[in-house]
């Protein structure tokens, strides 16, 4: 065969590469033209090749740097959703300004960004590659004589760009962020602290005082009702009560002034139980420090918040931390270059599956590298191997895989051993098509169900074909982002806890029943998203693939589309209920003890007898130095109780020893005294080495308080908790905005579809991808607005109630405006 002329193959083959980039054909035919008759063909053709692989690199770029664009949008969203409630609170419970709540919100992302950025950066580059692959544009790029290794250019720039915001992130951003976020958390907790104070609810936190206030109004500006004590008054030093009180803040001086009113101040010395002091007042004005400023604060910073000048001079005890911290922060950045490189070979691979089949390679390799690099950072923690070691060892291996790659990546036709475990694995998502029986084969092309003239006749019946195919898509769409969200949690969480996990010895079986029970948890706050994310991929890679058009060209209503996804929906939200109502707080309560061994903390108790105030019954309060749960005794006993109408003491009672006696199911109160008061005075003074009182009639049960988290309750539990709770005195505000979520939470899985449904046929034919940036901005809408009215709920802004239904109120109706507005 005679070999063609080597002018005319660099003609023909970069022809095909100014036609892939989309240059004007007019411009190809005068340049090749103009090439031609001037007798410099090959000149031409070198300065075409240069504009042409610029035009190929931006064209490249682009299409990797809007994938990597989403990927960092969807990864950091993921991450952020649990810090979303957190923030509300401080932003609601402390009404800041505009400027310091974008300050709070900014500086909780750095610490984010440092794991999605290099995430981003590999999974731009293998769902970008992937659709150059899948359309064959990496193959036209072959045949037009075009290196598969010139990706590198454009995909190098991308990935230097992300490993030099990594590096800013990680070197100076982060450290400043974490210092900024804690002070910033410090500073709201401080200024307005009238409005953190919640009626009926003994509040500890200002030094050397307890308070207790009956009532607050709207604006926590007026008190009824107040009740101040020393830290030390069981032990008989100064109460002061009052009917009402006006609260001014004094944010610059660090402090509450309280202008009282109609009160009395009671003063006792325990070393001389006979006298007492007793002052009535019509007015008076008390002090209330917000810190104490006696003892200023030590800011440990930890490793995380140091600068690199500062890890650098550490020696000594903390030089290994610093160590792996000072490498953590540089290996990251070289994580995203090293990303990149391998993502070109692998995604350049001709594989099915498109977008999806580029998700599950990323959640593989991202696992692999977080795995080596988490005992990498381990043994460095322990000291089986250098700091630097330990944690270059990822970065060191994921290098070498993809070297090895690079090697053989002009051979796209070609399967490495890796390539092939993936795209094996990748095939069980998919479901095999079945080839077509001889005796179709013999009479020509297999023809096309008549689905409309079938589902006609049947048109309410359920399940239909159609109904199957679209259960068959949204469940394998919803498992594969379902176990891609959890394995992206467990990575954070991992590398979160790895400093504990090392510095405990804590054994590896342990952090693996940690993850197990842990693992019940992501199912349920993490089904909603995937739910929504499956659906609007499910129609939008249908709409794409004009099955929509013709599913309507066969008279199906694209209402009766949307049945199979409502009920599968529906499915999943009564799932999430019995799973919250059954297995879920079982799981929670071992993942909690676990993770307080992770952390080194005490084993602890789902009891509290150390606390030392509480209401009781019938206008009392009680305040003890300990109580032991097991003999039913008290030490140090004061009981007071009130009027309450004016809120003044009546009666007071104290007991050095008190304890529950069955026979006589009464508490028999040892070594004390009582006394009564009227207008102001004292009017009775009894002394007692034995004695019981009729009206201390709360048994030991009432004072055994359970300490539980409300996920680690059923909802009925938990209504029981909130009862138990308020009547002795606690603020149960937002136990009882969780009460209402444990009914409220499971129903925004099949509401979120019903909202998504209508969106889904808007992303026309960007498909999967369409659909993903979709959920995004619809969960990013979801969640902040239910962490607002959450934390609005929690700190008493909104009743319980109307906290809990009014996301999914809100999205429901606006869901069924879109809805009935779509064209069908």
């Amino acid at each position: 065969m005679k070999a063609r002329p080597r002018k005319h193959v660099l003609a023909s083959g970069w022809v095909a590469v100014l036609r892939l980039v989309h240059v004007p054909e007019g411009d190809k035919v005068n340049a090749i033209h103009s090439a031609g008759t001037s007798g410099r063909l090959e000149g031409a053709v070198l300065e075409w090749r240069s504009a042409a692989m610029r035009i190929l690199d931006r064209y490249v770029y682009r299409e990797v740097f809007s994938h990597t664009m989403l990927g960092l949008v969807v990864f950091t969203f993921v991450f952020f959703v649990p810090q979303l409630v957190r923030l509300m609170e401080l932003v609601v419970r402390h009404s800041t300004g505009a400027s310091n709540v974008s300050l709070l919100f900014l500086c909780s992302l750095p610490a984010i960004l440092t794991f999605t950025l290099p995430m981003a950066a590999l999974v731009g580059t293998l769902i970008g590659l992937g659709r150059l692959s899948a359309d064959s544009e990496i193959v036209a790029m072959n045949a037009a004589g075009i290196g598969l290794r010139r990706l590198l250019v454009p995909i190098g720039l991308l990935a230097l760009g992300a490993g030099l915001l990594t590096l800013l992130n990680t070197v100076w951003l982060g450290p400043v962020a974490l210092r900024t976020l804690h002070v910033l958390e410090h500073r709201l907790s401080a200024s307005q602290a009238s409005f953190a104070v919640q009626p009926r609810v003994f509040d500890e936190r200002f030094p050397h005082l307890v308070l207790y206030v009956q009532d607050v109004d709207a604006t926590a500006t007026r008190w009824r009702g107040v009740f101040l004590a020393e830290s030390d008054a069981a032990a008989g030093l100064r109460l002061t009560l009052a009917e009402d009180a006006i609260v001014v803040a004094e944010r610059g001086q660090g402090k509450l002034e309280l202008h009282l009113g109609n009160g009395s101040t009671h003063e006792y010395d325990a070393r001389d139980p006979s006298h007492y002091d007793l002052t009535a007042f019509g007015a008076s004005d008390e002090s209330v420090a917000l810190s104490d400023s006696s003892k200023p604060k030590e800011i440990q910073l930890t490793d995380a918040e140091l600068s690199m000048r500062q890890l650098l001079t550490i020696r000594g005890k903390g030089w290994r931390d610093a160590q792996v911290e000072l490498h953590r922060r540089l290996a990251f950045p070289v994580a995203c270059l090293v990303f990149a490189l391998l993502g070109v070979p692998v995604g350049v691979r001709p594989r099915r599956g498109g977008r999806a089949a580029g998700f599950v390679v990323t959640l593989l390799l991202i696992s692999g590298y977080y795995l080596i690099f988490v005992t990498g950072v381990h043994m460095a923690q322990q000291g089986t191997i250098s700091p630097a070691a330990g944690i270059w060892a990822a970065n060191l291996f994921t290098l070498v895989a993809a070297l090895v790659l690079l090697r053989r990546i002009e051979r796209v036709r070609g399967k490495d051993a890796l390539v092939r475990w993936i795209d094996a694995l990748i095939s069980r998502f998919r479901k095999p098509q079945p080839a077509p029986s001889p005796a179709r084969a013999q009479n020509g092309p297999v023809p096309v169900r008549r689905l409309g003239v079938r589902l006609a006749g049947r048109a309410m019946g359920f399940p239909l074909l159609i109904d199957l195919y679209v259960l068959r898509t949204f469940l394998s769409f919803f498992v594969l982002v379902l176990v891609g969200f959890i394995v992206l949690f467990d990575a954070f969480t991992l590398f979160d806890l790895l400093e504990d996990i090392s510095r405990h010895n804590i054994p590896f079986f342990t952090v693996i029943n940690y993850f197990r029970f842990l693992s019940p948890m992501m199912v349920y706050q993490l089904v909603p998203l995937a739910a929504l994310v499956a659906m609007l991929v499910t129609l939008g890679v249908m709409a794409k693939n004009n099955e929509i058009t013709a599913l309507k060209a066969s008279g199906i209503s694209v209402y009766r589309l949307a049945v199979p996804l409502l009920v599968s929906s529906a499915v999943l939200a009564i799932g999430l209920f019995l799973l919250d109502d059954t297995f879920l707080p079982y799981a929670n309560q071992r993942q909690d003890a676990l993770r307080n061994q992770i952390k080194g903390r005490p084993a602890q108790t789902y009891f509290q007898p150390a606390h030392q105030w509480i209401f009781g019954e019938n206008e009392k309060v009680y305040n003890y130095e300990l109580f032991d749960s097991d003999q039913n005794l008290f030490g140090g006993l004061s009981v007071f109780e009130l009027d309450p109408d004016s809120f003044q003491m009546l009666r007071r009672v104290f007991a050095s020893r008190a304890q529950w006696v069955p026979s006589l199911n009464t508490w028999v109160l040892e070594s004390g005294w009582v006394r009564d008061f009227k207008g102001g005075r004292v009017v009775r003074y009894i002394p007692f080495r034995v004695s019981s009182l009729e009206e201390l009639s709360e048994p030991p049960t009432y004072f055994k308080r359970e300490v539980r988290q409300s996920y680690q309750m059923n909802w009925r539990q938990l209504g029981q908790y909130i009862r138990d709770l308020r009547q002795a005195g606690f603020d149960t505000a937002r136990l009882s905005v969780q009460w209402q979520k444990k009914f409220a939470f499971p129903l925004i899985a099949p509401i979120i579809v019903f909202l998504g449904i209508p969106f889904a046929f808007l992303v026309g034919t960007r498909g999967a991808v369409g659909g993903l940036a979709l959920a995004v901005g619809i969960g990013i809408a979801y969640w902040a607005t239910a962490a607002l009215f959450e934390a609005m709920g929690g700190v008493g802004q909104l009743p319980p109630l109307l906290a809990g239904w009014a996301p999914d109120a809100i999205f429901g109706f606006v869901g069924l405006y879109f809805f009935l507005k779509m064209p069908t």
